[in-house]
Order: C-alpha cells, then structure tokens, then sequence
C-alpha cells in the first residue's frame, strides 16, 4: 500500500501584511459632544427610575398589609358564618324542645298549672341587690344642660 502526503499550500493573506508596523501606543477615540436636550432627557430617565424604585419599596408594605387583612378578613368571616350556622341549629333544637314539650303537656297534664299572672312568682337575685346597696352611698348628679346653636 503506498501513501501519498499531500501538503496543504499556505495562503498569503491579503489583509495582514507582513511588514506591518507594531502599534505600541492605544489612544482613546474622542468622546463625541452630547447635546443639551440629550442630556436633560438622560436625566429625567434617571429620576424617573429612582422615582418608580421607590414607589415601588413603598408600595410593597401596603400590598402585604391589604393581603394580610385580606386573610384576617377571611378567617373572621370563616368564623362568623360557623357561629351564624350554629345559632340555626341550636334556634331549631331550641324550637324541637318546645314543641316536644308541648306536644307531653297537652297528652299528660300531670298537675302542671296554666301560666296567670296570679300564679307567677317574683324571685329577688340577691347579686343585684347586694350590688345595688353598695351604690346607694354615691351621689347621682345630672349631667349639665346644654345648648347647642348653628
């Protein structure tokens, strides 16, 4: 088997010369002079930024208030339709009592007395008489008279 090599051919480039100068000095391009409306709209873009940053950090503390209340909001009405929805129940075993109750009465007297205002007994709580005698000491004086014109 016979192997042939093949060399590749160098190019010249048109581009890079070969003798070429090295630069051993870099200079800055001149910066090009910015106009004064140019200018002034670069600076309200920056104020508006730094407005629209702070609005934003104050705004943010008023959103997680409103989404806390929100919450509480929703807890408390939770609660209040459990407390509405078990005074409905206890309104209707209430009313199931008395019906109950009726319906064994008027079966079996069994010796109960109508209610008349003859037989209805007064019976003093002795709370509010011992807090009322304890108050009795204290003078009651009106509160002022006053006029009030417009």
């Amino acid at each position: 088997m016979l192997e042939f090599m093949v060399a590749a051919p160098k190019f010249k480039s048109r581009f890079i010369s070969q003798s070429s100068p090295r630069l051993t000095e870099i200079r800055p391009l001149p910066k090009p002079q910015v106009p004064l409306w140019q200018k002034t709209l670069l600076g309200m873009q920056w104020v508006s930024g730094v407005a629209a940053a702070a609005a934003l950090v104050a705004v943010l503390p008023l959103y997680g208030w409103s989404a806390l209340s929100q919450q509480q909001w929703s807890r408390a009405y939770d609660r209040l339709e459990t407390l509405k929805r078990q005074e409905r129940e206890l309104l209707v075993s209430n009313e199931t009592l008395r019906y109950r109750v009726t319906q064994q009465v008027q079966r079996a007297p069994q010796g109960l007395v109508p209610q008349t205002p003859q037989n209805v007994l007064f019976v003093p709580n002795e709370g509010k008489i011992a807090t009322k005698t304890h108050f009795e000491g204290l003078p009651v004086t009106p509160p002022p008279q006053r006029t009030v014109n417009y």
